[in-house]
């Protein structure tokens, strides 16, 4: 049986006497090769940050297909994390994790300008902002390049329970951004002018006290043409020792469609709870909305080239005429992307400033 990747916080949790195949991504010794055992599961809304949060995923654990993730380390200390059908590729500092590129059958990519991954130690409240480059390959030919920013930010902690009996505590919740632009089969003279497809990206990070992989993570990732959505994955995992998967992990007999697993319009799959109208006054953009049903609601603003400016999140209740406003003031004049995210369902609209 291969080893399992398993971090100091998970031994203990679940009773082992033996910690094998430790991977620590955050400047410890690590072994040549190491696997872990990750779970698909059903998406769910990640809910609002803070102190103290208690987060029950004891009816979200429906396995929708197990798969296992290797990790290496080479001779130059790169960190490879093998996935099916992708490799990325990780170097570490002493309190940062940079992802330096990744390739899959169809793709390769290397960072001109590293991306930022990771910060440790992990503290709540702590935040970091980057801009990145990318320089890819798609199916052998054709050139691509991926311009944007990654916030990364520490936004909860709490505990996770994951069954009747079992609650995981002192939990920390990272929460990603990545606001990117995609040019295709063009070269750097023309990609002011380049039609380019935007990418917002949300990841929330469950992670124990000094862990290097998370037990939980939930991503949605919305795709935009020239600033106009034209569909949005989201994905949901739980990552395991491989002898603790059938205790918690069940297989998901509900007839779910592609809404929860992959590429979909939007406003055919999943209900409104959310109707909202939005103007701009100046350089402040108000929007007015009712609710059907509580919500957790994000706002992002991003330009053409995939650049975040302003972020914000709340929770609100069920009711109507509520009212938000966004402070643009020092963007420079121009569209801009407001990117709307309530309970994982994804909006935007085209802003002038």
């Amino acid at each position: 049986m291969k080893h399992l990747f398993l971090i100091s916080a998970l031994a203990l949790l679940f009773g082992m006497t033996s910690v094998h195949g430790q991977v620590n991504l955050s400047g410890m010794e690590l072994a040549s090769a190491d696997s872990l055992v990750k779970s698909r599961i059903r998406y769910f809304s990640p809910g609002i940050g803070g102190r103290n949060r208690v987060w029950d995923f004891s009816e979200k654990l429906g396995s929708k297909g197990l798969s296992q993730v290797m990790f290496i380390k080479d001779s130059t200390g790169v960190v490879s994390i093998v996935e099916p059908g992708r490799i990325s590729y990780y170097r570490t500092t002493p309190d940062t994790l940079i992802l330096l590129g990744s390739e899959s059958a169809l793709e390769k990519r290397e960072y001109a300008v590293n991306k930022v991954f990771r910060k440790f130690p992990l503290v709540y409240g702590d935040s970091v902002v980057r801009h990145f480059r990318c320089e890819g390959m798609y199916c052998g030919d054709h050139p691509f390049r991926e311009v944007g920013t990654t916030t990364v930010k520490v936004d909860a902690d709490g505990s996770i329970v994951l069954a009747e009996n079992d609650t995981v505590r002192n939990v920390l919740r990272v929460h990603t951004i990545d606001s990117y632009s995609i040019c295709m089969d063009i070269d750097s003279a023309a990609l002011d002018t380049a039609r380019l497809t935007q990418v917002i990206e949300e990841r929330y990070e469950w992670y124990l006290p000094d862990s290097q992989y998370p037990i939980i993570e939930d991503v949605t990732s919305t795709t935009f043409l020239d600033m106009d959505v034209i569909g949005c994955t989201r994905h949901a995992w739980c990552n395991l020792p491989e002898d603790k998967v059938t205790c918690y992990i069940t297989p998901d007999d509900e007839d779910e469609t592609d809404e929860q697993e992959g590429f979909f319009n939007e406003d055919q799959q999943i209900p409104d709870i959310i109707h909202y109208e939005v103007e701009t006054r100046g350089n402040v953009i108000h929007m007015t909305y009712d609710l059907d049903e509580g919500a957790t609601i994000t706002t992002i603003v991003a330009n053409h080239m995939g650049m975040s400016y302003r972020y914000d999140q709340w929770t609100q209740e069920a009711g109507q005429g509520y009212f938000s406003e966004i402070d643009c003031n020092g963007l420079r004049p121009g569209i801009y992307i407001l990117y709307i995210n309530v309970n994982g369902k994804v909006y935007s609209e085209k802003v002038t400033l």
